[in-house]
Protein backbone atom coordinates (compact mmCIF):
# COMPACT_ATOMS: atom_id res chain seq x y z
CA UNK A 1 0.00 0.00 0.00
CA UNK A 2 1.61 3.07 -1.63
CA UNK A 3 -0.53 6.40 0.52
CA UNK A 4 -1.41 9.15 -1.77
CA UNK A 5 1.35 11.60 -0.60
CA UNK A 6 0.34 15.75 -0.45
CA UNK A 7 1.67 18.64 0.87
CA UNK A 8 -0.31 21.13 3.23
CA UNK A 9 -2.00 23.76 1.45
CA UNK A 10 -1.87 22.03 -2.13
CA UNK A 11 -4.29 22.35 -4.75
CA UNK A 12 -4.53 19.68 -7.31
CA UNK A 13 -7.26 18.60 -9.91
CA UNK A 14 -8.40 14.58 -10.21
CA UNK A 15 -10.31 15.00 -13.89
CA UNK A 16 -8.52 12.46 -14.70
CA UNK A 17 -9.69 10.20 -11.68
CA UNK A 18 -13.95 10.72 -11.79
CA UNK A 19 -14.39 8.10 -9.04
CA UNK A 20 -11.71 9.35 -6.32
CA UNK A 21 -13.12 13.02 -7.03
CA UNK A 22 -16.83 11.45 -6.20
CA UNK A 23 -15.59 10.08 -2.69
CA UNK A 24 -13.58 13.14 -2.12
CA UNK A 25 -16.86 15.23 -2.43
CA UNK A 26 -19.15 12.91 -0.75
CA UNK A 27 -16.42 13.23 2.56
CA UNK A 28 -16.18 16.64 2.34
CA UNK A 29 -19.70 17.54 2.11
CA UNK A 30 -20.14 14.89 5.46
CA UNK A 31 -17.47 16.98 7.30
CA UNK A 32 -18.43 20.64 6.77
CA UNK A 33 -19.04 21.31 10.35
CA UNK A 34 -15.87 19.82 11.93
CA UNK A 35 -15.42 21.79 15.17
CA UNK A 36 -12.31 19.30 16.39
CA UNK A 37 -9.60 17.61 14.93
CA UNK A 38 -10.99 14.19 15.86
CA UNK A 39 -13.98 14.93 13.26
CA UNK A 40 -12.11 16.24 10.68
CA UNK A 41 -11.33 14.20 7.52
CA UNK A 42 -9.17 14.07 4.55
CA UNK A 43 -7.13 16.08 6.40
CA UNK A 44 -9.62 18.86 6.20
CA UNK A 45 -9.52 18.89 2.08
CA UNK A 46 -11.92 21.62 0.79
CA UNK A 47 -12.93 22.04 -3.01
CA UNK A 48 -12.96 25.05 -5.03
CA UNK A 49 -15.42 24.72 -7.52
CA UNK A 50 -15.05 28.26 -9.79
CA UNK A 51 -11.41 26.07 -10.25
CA UNK A 52 -12.57 22.59 -10.27
CA UNK A 53 -9.55 21.72 -8.08
CA UNK A 54 -9.25 20.55 -4.43
CA UNK A 55 -6.98 21.68 -2.07
CA UNK A 56 -5.18 20.92 1.47
CA UNK A 57 -5.97 22.96 4.80
CA UNK A 58 -3.34 23.78 6.56
CA UNK A 59 -3.05 19.86 8.62
CA UNK A 60 -0.87 17.46 8.24
CA UNK A 61 -0.94 13.69 9.35
CA UNK A 62 -1.98 10.53 7.93
CA UNK A 63 -5.97 9.46 7.22
CA UNK A 64 -7.63 6.61 5.46
CA UNK A 65 -9.54 7.45 2.37
CA UNK A 66 -11.28 4.21 2.21
CA UNK A 67 -9.98 1.73 4.52
CA UNK A 68 -11.32 -1.35 3.09
CA UNK A 69 -10.16 -0.74 -0.47
CA UNK A 70 -6.56 -0.08 1.56
CA UNK A 71 -6.23 3.64 0.72
CA UNK A 72 -4.49 6.23 2.49
CA UNK A 73 -3.50 9.57 2.14
CA UNK A 74 -0.04 11.49 3.93
CA UNK A 75 -0.15 15.21 3.96
CA UNK A 76 3.59 16.50 5.16
CA UNK A 77 4.57 20.21 6.15
CA UNK A 78 4.95 22.60 3.25
CA UNK A 79 7.98 23.63 5.65
CA UNK A 80 10.44 20.81 5.32
CA UNK A 81 11.99 18.85 7.89
CA UNK A 82 10.36 20.88 10.40
CA UNK A 83 10.59 19.56 14.64
CA UNK A 84 7.48 19.24 15.79
CA UNK A 85 8.53 17.17 18.39
CA UNK A 86 11.07 20.23 19.56
CA UNK A 87 7.70 22.50 19.24
CA UNK A 88 5.66 20.29 21.61
CA UNK A 89 7.97 20.20 24.16
CA UNK A 90 8.64 23.58 24.12
CA UNK A 91 4.72 24.16 24.49
CA UNK A 92 5.92 22.08 28.19
CA UNK A 93 7.57 25.00 29.66
CA UNK A 94 4.29 26.93 29.43
CA UNK A 95 0.93 25.90 31.37
CA UNK A 96 -1.45 27.39 29.14
CA UNK A 97 0.65 26.48 25.76
CA UNK A 98 0.21 22.80 26.87
CA UNK A 99 -3.60 23.22 27.86
CA UNK A 100 -5.75 21.05 25.50
CA UNK A 101 -3.57 19.64 23.55
CA UNK A 102 -5.86 17.54 21.17
CA UNK A 103 -6.65 21.06 19.56
CA UNK A 104 -3.32 20.21 18.03
CA UNK A 105 -2.49 16.98 17.95
CA UNK A 106 -5.35 13.82 18.07
CA UNK A 107 -4.58 10.30 17.34
CA UNK A 108 -7.45 8.06 15.95
CA UNK A 109 -6.46 4.98 18.21
CA UNK A 110 -9.38 3.37 17.02
CA UNK A 111 -8.68 3.00 13.25
CA UNK A 112 -6.77 0.60 11.43
CA UNK A 113 -3.45 1.78 11.24
CA UNK A 114 -1.69 2.81 7.83
CA UNK A 115 1.61 1.83 6.69
CA UNK A 116 3.60 4.97 6.37
CA UNK A 117 7.58 5.76 5.44
CA UNK A 118 9.64 6.54 8.30
CA UNK A 119 11.44 9.45 6.89
CA UNK A 120 7.61 11.18 6.40
CA UNK A 121 6.76 11.17 10.25
CA UNK A 122 8.98 9.94 13.37
CA UNK A 123 5.27 9.27 15.69
CA UNK A 124 6.94 7.33 18.55
CA UNK A 125 8.35 10.62 20.54
CA UNK A 126 5.11 12.34 19.51
CA UNK A 127 3.19 9.43 20.82
CA UNK A 128 5.13 9.60 23.78
CA UNK A 129 4.97 13.27 24.76
CA UNK A 130 0.68 13.22 23.86
CA UNK A 131 0.19 10.46 26.06
CA UNK A 132 2.03 11.75 29.23
CA UNK A 133 0.49 15.36 28.59
CA UNK A 134 -3.05 13.00 28.32
CA UNK A 135 -1.95 11.82 31.87
CA UNK A 136 -1.02 14.71 33.68
CA UNK A 137 -4.16 16.62 32.82
CA UNK A 138 -6.15 13.75 34.34
CA UNK A 139 -4.23 14.19 37.08
CA UNK A 140 -4.34 17.50 37.91
CA UNK A 141 -8.17 17.29 38.11
CA UNK A 142 -7.88 14.43 40.76
CA UNK A 143 -7.70 10.62 39.30
CA UNK A 144 -11.57 8.36 39.36
CA UNK A 145 -12.35 6.50 41.91
CA UNK A 146 -13.89 3.41 41.60
CA UNK A 147 -15.61 0.20 43.66
CA UNK A 148 -12.63 -2.19 43.32
CA UNK A 149 -13.24 -6.34 44.86
CA UNK A 150 -11.09 -7.48 47.89
CA UNK A 151 -10.39 -10.58 49.45
CA UNK A 152 -8.81 -10.39 52.77
CA UNK A 153 -8.80 -12.68 55.92
CA UNK A 154 -10.17 -10.55 59.02
CA UNK A 155 -10.19 -11.38 62.45
CA UNK A 156 -13.37 -11.96 64.45
CA UNK A 157 -15.53 -9.64 61.87
CA UNK A 158 -17.22 -10.30 59.06
CA UNK A 159 -16.91 -7.43 55.67
CA UNK A 160 -19.24 -7.89 52.95
CA UNK A 161 -19.69 -11.38 51.42
CA UNK A 162 -17.88 -14.60 53.76
CA UNK A 163 -16.56 -16.97 51.02
CA UNK A 164 -17.72 -20.20 52.74
CA UNK A 165 -15.61 -23.02 51.39
CA UNK A 166 -12.30 -21.18 52.13
CA UNK A 167 -13.49 -20.47 55.42
CA UNK A 168 -14.65 -23.95 55.95
CA UNK A 169 -11.05 -25.15 54.83
CA UNK A 170 -8.60 -21.91 56.13
CA UNK A 171 -11.01 -21.51 59.40
CA UNK A 172 -12.84 -24.34 61.10
CA UNK A 173 -10.84 -27.53 59.61
CA UNK A 174 -7.94 -25.57 61.16
CA UNK A 175 -9.75 -24.31 64.37
CA UNK A 176 -9.40 -21.19 63.14
CA UNK A 177 -12.84 -20.05 63.60
CA UNK A 178 -11.89 -16.53 64.13
CA UNK A 179 -10.35 -15.90 61.29
CA UNK A 180 -13.28 -15.22 58.57
CA UNK A 181 -12.16 -15.00 54.34
CA UNK A 182 -14.34 -12.16 52.99
CA UNK A 183 -15.07 -10.75 49.68
CA UNK A 184 -15.54 -7.06 50.04
CA UNK A 185 -15.99 -3.51 47.50
CA UNK A 186 -13.56 -0.59 48.25
CA UNK A 187 -14.01 2.71 46.94
CA UNK A 188 -10.21 4.14 45.91
CA UNK A 189 -8.45 5.29 43.10
CA UNK A 190 -7.11 1.25 42.88
CA UNK A 191 -9.94 0.80 40.08
CA UNK A 192 -9.50 -1.07 36.52
CA UNK A 193 -9.07 2.56 34.46
CA UNK A 194 -6.56 3.96 36.50
CA UNK A 195 -4.46 0.19 36.37
CA UNK A 196 -4.40 0.34 32.99
CA UNK A 197 -2.90 3.88 32.50
CA UNK A 198 -0.56 2.73 34.81
CA UNK A 199 0.28 -0.02 33.16
CA UNK A 200 0.88 1.93 29.81
CA UNK A 201 3.13 4.12 31.54
CA UNK A 202 5.57 1.80 32.96
CA UNK A 203 5.69 0.79 28.97
CA UNK A 204 5.99 4.41 28.46
CA UNK A 205 9.05 4.65 30.11
CA UNK A 206 10.92 2.04 27.89
CA UNK A 207 9.75 4.22 25.16
CA UNK A 208 11.30 6.87 26.35
CA UNK A 209 14.85 5.07 26.85
CA UNK A 210 14.61 3.40 22.97
CA UNK A 211 14.24 6.79 21.35
CA UNK A 212 16.17 8.93 23.69
CA UNK A 213 18.21 9.39 20.77
CA UNK A 214 15.66 10.86 18.97
CA UNK A 215 14.40 12.71 22.39
CA UNK A 216 18.05 14.28 22.50
CA UNK A 217 18.25 17.78 24.58
CA UNK A 218 14.16 16.76 25.46
CA UNK A 219 15.24 13.41 27.24
CA UNK A 220 15.40 15.15 30.77
CA UNK A 221 12.48 17.51 30.26
CA UNK A 222 10.16 14.54 29.03
CA UNK A 223 11.93 12.19 32.22
CA UNK A 224 10.70 14.64 34.80
CA UNK A 225 7.23 14.78 33.20
CA UNK A 226 6.96 11.02 33.41
CA UNK A 227 8.05 11.35 36.94
CA UNK A 228 5.63 13.70 37.93
CA UNK A 229 2.90 12.34 36.24
CA UNK A 230 3.70 8.59 37.44
CA UNK A 231 3.44 9.75 41.33
CA UNK A 232 0.23 10.27 41.00
CA UNK A 233 -0.61 6.63 41.10
CA UNK A 234 1.39 5.21 43.82
CA UNK A 235 -0.92 4.07 45.24
CA UNK A 236 -2.43 2.16 41.76
CA UNK A 237 -1.18 -0.83 40.82
CA UNK A 238 -0.27 -1.72 37.53
CA UNK A 239 -1.88 -5.63 36.97
CA UNK A 240 -4.65 -5.64 34.56
CA UNK A 241 -6.11 -9.37 33.57
CA UNK A 242 -6.53 -10.17 29.80
CA UNK A 243 -10.50 -10.05 30.53
CA UNK A 244 -10.25 -6.66 32.03
CA UNK A 245 -8.41 -4.66 29.45
CA UNK A 246 -10.68 -6.52 26.85
CA UNK A 247 -13.98 -5.18 28.57
CA UNK A 248 -13.83 -1.75 30.02
CA UNK A 249 -16.85 0.25 30.62
CA UNK A 250 -16.11 3.64 30.93
CA UNK A 251 -18.11 6.00 32.37
CA UNK A 252 -18.85 9.03 29.75
CA UNK A 253 -18.68 12.09 32.26
CA UNK A 254 -15.07 10.94 32.87
CA UNK A 255 -14.30 12.47 28.83
CA UNK A 256 -10.55 12.60 29.16
CA UNK A 257 -10.74 8.62 30.38
CA UNK A 258 -11.78 7.48 26.93
CA UNK A 259 -9.33 9.12 24.96
CA UNK A 260 -6.31 8.16 27.50
CA UNK A 261 -7.55 4.11 28.40
CA UNK A 262 -7.73 3.88 23.93
CA UNK A 263 -3.91 4.85 23.81
CA UNK A 264 -2.94 2.93 27.40
CA UNK A 265 -4.84 -0.24 25.36
CA UNK A 266 -2.50 0.58 22.53
CA UNK A 267 0.36 0.85 24.07
CA UNK A 268 -0.17 -2.41 26.01
CA UNK A 269 -1.39 -4.54 23.77
CA UNK A 270 2.06 -3.72 21.53
CA UNK A 271 4.08 -4.29 25.15
CA UNK A 272 4.97 -0.46 24.64
CA UNK A 273 6.19 -0.89 20.49
CA UNK A 274 3.15 1.25 19.21
CA UNK A 275 4.96 1.71 15.93
CA UNK A 276 4.89 -2.01 14.18
CA UNK A 277 8.00 -1.70 11.49
CA UNK A 278 8.09 -3.85 8.95
CA UNK A 279 11.35 -6.52 9.16
CA UNK A 280 12.57 -5.08 5.45
CA UNK A 281 12.70 -0.99 4.31
CA UNK A 282 11.34 1.59 6.47
CA UNK A 283 7.52 1.18 6.34
CA UNK A 284 6.02 1.38 9.82
CA UNK A 285 2.06 0.83 10.96
CA UNK A 286 0.89 3.32 12.85
CA UNK A 287 -2.66 4.83 13.55
CA UNK A 288 -4.71 8.12 11.09
CA UNK A 289 -3.51 10.77 13.44
CA UNK A 290 -3.77 14.87 12.59
CA UNK A 291 -1.68 17.75 13.31
CA UNK A 292 -3.02 21.52 13.22
CA UNK A 293 0.41 23.57 12.52
CA UNK A 294 -1.36 26.82 12.94
CA UNK A 295 -2.30 26.25 16.36
CA UNK A 296 0.68 24.71 16.93
CA UNK A 297 2.74 27.84 15.78
CA UNK A 298 0.29 29.54 17.82
CA UNK A 299 1.33 28.08 20.59
CA UNK A 300 5.17 27.81 20.57
CA UNK A 301 5.13 31.67 19.41
CA UNK A 302 2.87 32.06 23.19
CA UNK A 303 6.34 29.62 24.88
CA UNK A 304 8.13 32.27 23.32
CA UNK A 305 6.64 35.33 24.30
CA UNK A 306 5.68 33.69 27.84
CA UNK A 307 10.12 33.19 28.68
CA UNK A 308 10.83 36.71 27.04
CA UNK A 309 7.46 38.69 28.81
CA UNK A 310 5.92 36.03 31.42
CA UNK A 311 2.89 37.13 32.54
CA UNK A 312 2.45 40.72 30.67
CA UNK A 313 1.48 38.85 27.23
CA UNK A 314 -2.30 37.94 27.63
CA UNK A 315 -3.17 34.72 25.56
CA UNK A 316 -6.50 34.43 23.60
CA UNK A 317 -8.29 37.62 25.64
CA UNK A 318 -10.69 40.07 23.71
CA UNK A 319 -14.42 40.05 23.10
CA UNK A 320 -16.76 37.07 21.76
CA UNK A 321 -16.57 38.87 18.05
CA UNK A 322 -12.88 39.82 18.13
CA UNK A 323 -10.23 37.79 19.64
CA UNK A 324 -6.55 38.21 18.85
CA UNK A 325 -3.93 35.51 19.69
CA UNK A 326 -1.76 38.16 22.47
CA UNK A 327 -1.95 41.03 24.03
CA UNK A 328 0.53 42.82 25.58
CA UNK A 329 -0.82 45.67 27.65
CA UNK A 330 2.33 47.53 29.16
CA UNK A 331 2.93 47.99 25.29
CA UNK A 332 -0.64 48.33 24.28
CA UNK A 333 0.44 46.05 21.78
CA UNK A 334 -1.37 43.54 19.63
CA UNK A 335 0.39 40.32 18.47
CA UNK A 336 -1.03 38.14 16.33
CA UNK A 337 0.49 34.59 14.53
CA UNK A 338 -0.27 33.66 11.08
CA UNK A 339 1.06 30.52 9.39
CA UNK A 340 2.15 32.14 6.38
CA UNK A 341 5.50 32.23 5.10
CA UNK A 342 5.01 34.25 2.26
CA UNK A 343 5.04 37.22 4.49
CA UNK A 344 8.57 37.55 4.44
CA UNK A 345 8.43 38.87 1.10
CA UNK A 346 4.96 40.69 0.58
CA UNK A 347 1.74 41.95 2.39
CA UNK A 348 -1.29 39.90 3.05
CA UNK A 349 -3.73 43.08 3.34
CA UNK A 350 -6.68 40.54 4.81
CA UNK A 351 -4.17 39.74 7.66
CA UNK A 352 -3.51 43.90 8.08
CA UNK A 353 -7.64 44.63 7.88
CA UNK A 354 -7.61 41.72 10.72
CA UNK A 355 -5.49 43.27 13.24
CA UNK A 356 -6.91 46.96 12.44
CA UNK A 357 -9.99 45.53 13.30
CA UNK A 358 -8.96 44.59 16.60
CA UNK A 359 -6.79 47.86 17.18
CA UNK A 360 -10.56 50.01 16.94
CA UNK A 361 -12.39 47.31 19.42
CA UNK A 362 -13.33 48.66 22.69
CA UNK A 363 -13.10 45.90 24.40
CA UNK A 364 -9.24 45.11 23.50
CA UNK A 365 -8.52 48.62 23.93
CA UNK A 366 -10.42 48.31 27.64
CA UNK A 367 -7.64 45.13 27.86
CA UNK A 368 -4.96 47.40 26.84
CA UNK A 369 -5.40 50.28 28.95
CA UNK A 370 -5.80 52.55 26.26
CA UNK A 371 -7.99 55.59 27.17
CA UNK A 372 -7.21 58.18 24.57
CA UNK A 373 -9.36 57.66 20.96
CA UNK A 374 -6.94 59.32 19.01
CA UNK A 375 -4.17 56.90 20.66
CA UNK A 376 -3.21 54.51 17.60
CA UNK A 377 -2.30 50.45 19.56
CA UNK A 378 0.88 49.32 17.31
CA UNK A 379 -0.14 45.74 15.79
CA UNK A 380 2.70 42.79 15.35
CA UNK A 381 2.52 39.93 12.54
CA UNK A 382 4.82 37.04 14.17
CA UNK A 383 4.89 34.50 10.87
CA UNK A 384 7.58 31.57 10.38
CA UNK A 385 10.64 32.06 8.68
CA UNK A 386 13.61 30.23 8.26
CA UNK A 387 16.06 33.23 8.73
CA UNK A 388 14.17 34.82 11.44
CA UNK A 389 14.67 35.12 15.53
CA UNK A 390 14.98 31.79 18.10
CA UNK A 391 13.70 33.94 21.12
CA UNK A 392 11.93 37.26 22.18
CA UNK A 393 14.43 39.75 22.99
CA UNK A 394 13.13 40.24 26.95
CA UNK A 395 13.17 44.49 27.08
CA UNK A 396 10.74 45.09 24.53
CA UNK A 397 8.53 42.79 22.07
CA UNK A 398 8.82 45.97 19.23
CA UNK A 399 12.32 46.39 20.47
CA UNK A 400 14.96 46.93 17.29
CA UNK A 401 16.97 43.44 18.70
CA UNK A 402 14.01 41.17 17.72
CA UNK A 403 14.55 42.18 13.91
CA UNK A 404 11.03 44.02 13.74
CA UNK A 405 10.35 44.65 10.54
CA UNK A 406 7.80 48.24 10.05
CA UNK A 407 5.64 47.64 6.91
CA UNK A 408 5.77 50.20 4.23
CA UNK A 409 2.71 52.22 4.13
CA UNK A 410 0.85 51.42 7.11
CA UNK A 411 1.46 53.36 11.01
CA UNK A 412 2.39 51.33 13.87
CA UNK A 413 2.48 47.93 11.66
CA UNK A 414 5.07 45.54 12.61
CA UNK A 415 5.89 41.92 11.63
CA UNK A 416 8.49 39.67 12.30
CA UNK A 417 9.84 36.23 11.23
CA UNK A 418 10.44 33.46 13.98
CA UNK A 419 12.24 30.72 13.03
CA UNK A 420 11.04 26.50 13.43
CA UNK A 421 13.10 23.67 14.97
CA UNK A 422 14.17 22.02 11.88
CA UNK A 423 15.06 17.96 12.45
CA UNK A 424 18.95 17.58 10.69
CA UNK A 425 19.42 13.45 11.78
CA UNK A 426 17.94 10.95 10.23
CA UNK A 427 15.63 8.97 12.85
CA UNK A 428 14.84 5.85 10.83
CA UNK A 429 17.21 3.49 11.96
CA UNK A 430 16.26 3.52 15.46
Amino acid sequence: MNPKEYTEHESFCLADNAELKRRFLRIIRECQNSKSLKDVKLMGMDYDFKKDEFFMSYYIGVDWIDAEKQQAMVVLPKIKSVDFQTMLMKCFTCDKASEDLDQVFFIRTEDKPIEIDSSSFQMEPLLIVYFINLINRIAKNGLKSGYTVREECLNSKIKGKVMMTRYIKHGIALDRREMVDCRYHEYNIDCVENRIIKNALLYCKQMIFRVQKSLGRHLEQLLNMYSSVISAFENVTAYVSPQELQHIHLNPVFKDYKEAISLARMIIKKRGYCVEYEKKGNKYKFPPFIIDMPVLFERYVYALLNEAYGKSVQYQKGTKADRPDFLKPDEQLIIDTKYITDWKCRINSDNVRQLSGYARSKGIRRRLQVSDDSTICPCMIVYPDSDGIATFCPVSAIDSKNDIQLIDGYIQFFKVGVSLPIVYSDFSKL
